[in-house]
């Protein structure tokens, strides 16, 4: 159960008692378990896939790592996450293509 209470207060400001609210909120909690359930399932999916998996945000910075892709470039995703993927692992030849 959820409560919200707030002072109820006359024309003149003086405090004359409490509004409370109570709301079931059983339903959000079991909703938000399950979503927290399947977010460790995918992010388990992700880290024990037999493929590299890696994920960049929108300035090309590493937000995903794999243990393949860890696996296969011998950089682990403490070593990779938050730098540049182009700048930083894509050699100088190859970065105008990618």
């Amino acid at each position: 159960v959820l409560l919200n209470a707030t002072t109820r207060r006359n024309v003149s400001g003086k405090v004359v008692g409490v509004l409370g609210v109570g709301q079931d909120i059983t339903e959000r909690k079991r909703v938000e378990g399950e979503k927290t359930r399947v977010a460790q399932e995918l992010q388990t999916f992700i880290d024990t896939a037999n493929a590299p998996i890696f994920g960049i945000d929108e300035n090309g910075n590493v937000n995903e790592w794999n243990n393949k892709a860890a696996e296969i470039t011998g950089f682990s995703s403490q070593e990779v996450l938050g730098r540049n993927l182009v700048q930083d692992f894509i050699t100088e030849e190859f970065r105008v293509s990618v």
